[in-house]
């Protein structure tokens, strides 16, 4: 609602400022005048009171997304399968639980209002360009076409380097909280010329796409401003012959002046929007690859609650072996342990011996 009204008061605005102009100003009747500085006023009221309030709005509904999406991205981490983690890297999931979602709550704080309020303002301008001179409108539509295309190749151009983007994001993560987590055994080795190097290559991949979606920026936008310069002298000449010609008042030639400025702004805004709609397109891809990872442990159909247990835990010709190894590190092990016991083993191989420590140190209560 507040979004509606203020692309009302908005469309209303250029009417005043034409009728002051046609009627006030050359009918020379001070009244007139009087009530149309007055709406102006009115105008630029409501739509301060409104622009606030659908601003805070927004702001609102864009943190109770990044609640929802930060609380349901934990609790998937916590459900997922232990072989999750043995393809999914750190860095990245940390990136996907701050970076992405913060990118997605951006959009939908200011891309979504912004977006929306753009498609009223266009679809609602157009309609009155049409009705004050359809002829002009015409010729000023002809100059905004090359503005639609080259934002359109914009978005194909930019969208999948975002994506990247986030991916060499989340790699630099990963590098940066696989060394904190070994910082001593670095040291230890003196491994920190690999490292560092290892890092710069990561840090200068995302710069080159960073500059590259700069550059693709600064490819497009300044044609983008030229074809909507073009527009505003096809308003002065072609509209300035209508004048002369008496098909066209002065009040209404600068209220059409005003009304191409609403039409090539939220052109521009989606032009703007467009990356933001890229990058946040690809950071919500991200986020729901965690949030739609399967779980590889999946009760059957039926099955019962787990009843209260004892507390014994009893293996019964357990085997196990990690993800792409070709050996068992247990092999058909069998052992129980009572309630409140410890029990250690030891295997003959070192190797074996800390793989074992490590999975059968139990302690039962």
């Amino acid at each position: 609602m507040a979004l509606l009204l203020v692309a009302a008061a908005n469309l209303a605005t250029p009417q005043l400022i034409r009728v002051a102009i046609d009627v006030g100003f050359t009918q020379a009747q001070p009244s007139v005048l009087a009530e149309a500085v007055a709406g102006l006023v009115a105008l630029a009221f409501v739509r301060g009171v409104f622009t606030f309030l659908q601003g805070y709005l927004a702001e609102r509904a864009s943190q109770g997304v990044a609640y929802d999406l930060r609380d349901a991205l934990f609790a998937q981490i916590e459900h997922l399968s232990f072989s999750y983690y043995d393809r999914a890297q750190t860095g990245q999931l940390v990136t996907r639980a701050t970076n992405d979602v913060e990118q997605v709550r951006t959009f939908v704080g200011t891309g979504v209002i912004q977006l929306a309020a753009s498609l009223v303002l266009l679809v609602g301008t157009a309609l009155i360009l049409g009705l004050l001179n359809l002829r002009l409108t015409i010729a000023v539509l002809l100059t905004i076409a090359p503005i639609v295309w080259l934002l359109a190749s914009f978005v194909r151009r930019v969208g999948p380097l975002f994506g990247q983007i986030q991916q060499i994001l989340g790699g630099l993560n990963t590098i940066l909280q696989e060394d904190l987590s070994a910082l001593r055994v670095i040291r230890a080795f003196g491994r920190e010329s690999y490292e560092l190097e290892r890092y710069g290559r990561a840090n200068a991949e995302l710069l080159e796409r960073n500059v590259m979606t700069v550059r693709a920026l600064a490819n497009n936008f300044p044609l983008v401003f030229f074809f909507a310069n073009l527009g505003t002298l096809v308003v002065i000449g072609f509209g300035g012959a209508l004048v002369m010609g008496g098909s066209l008042s002065i009040g209404e030639l600068i209220a059409f002046n005003a009304y191409l400025a609403f039409l090539l702004q939220p052109i521009l805004t989606i032009g703007f929007l467009a990356a933001a709609i890229s990058r946040a397109g690809a950071s919500a891809t991200r986020i729901f690859d965690v949030l739609d990872a399967p779980s590889d442990i999946q009760d059957r159909p039926g099955a019962r609650p787990l009843p209260p247990v004892a507390g014994e835990v009893v293996y019964d010709q357990v085997s196990f072996r990690y993800p792409g190894a070709n050996a068992d590190v247990l092999c058909d092990v069998s052992f129980s342990v009572q309630p409140g016991r410890r029990w250690r083993s030891s295997a003959p191989r070192a190797l074996a011996r800390a793989r074992w420590s490590t999975c059968c140190r139990v302690s039962t209560t």
